[in-house]
């Protein structure tokens, strides 16, 4: 089993369990900003696609890391994609 294989059983699958619970506490810009986030896109364009200043994306990824409890960008963008993996394992009863 490699390292990849052992960090992604440890520390990721757990995330698709408490994802939905945590997206609850999310407000609709911080939602999307995370959607900006797991397409991959900088503050700087998140902000122009939102029409709001960058340090306002800043901001929300600053409380979207408190309230996902993760520790960077990186995480953040996990965290949304197991998510959505999770939800659509659920089926189109959960949409």
């Amino acid at each position: 089993m490699g390292i990849a294989s052992r960090i992604e059983a440890s520390v990721f699958r757990p995330a698709r369990h408490d994802a939905p619970a945590a997206f609850a506490g999310l407000t609709p810009t911080q939602m999307k900003v995370l959607q900006g986030v797991h397409s991959g896109l900088l503050n700087k364009q998140i902000a122009f696609d939102l029409g709001i200043a960058e340090a306002t994306v800043k901001a929300h990824m600053t409380a979207l890391m408190r309230k996902l409890n993760v520790r960077n960008r990186t995480q953040v963008a996990i965290v949304a994609q197991a998510a959505l993996l999770a939800q659509q394992d659920a089926g189109p009863a959960a949409a």
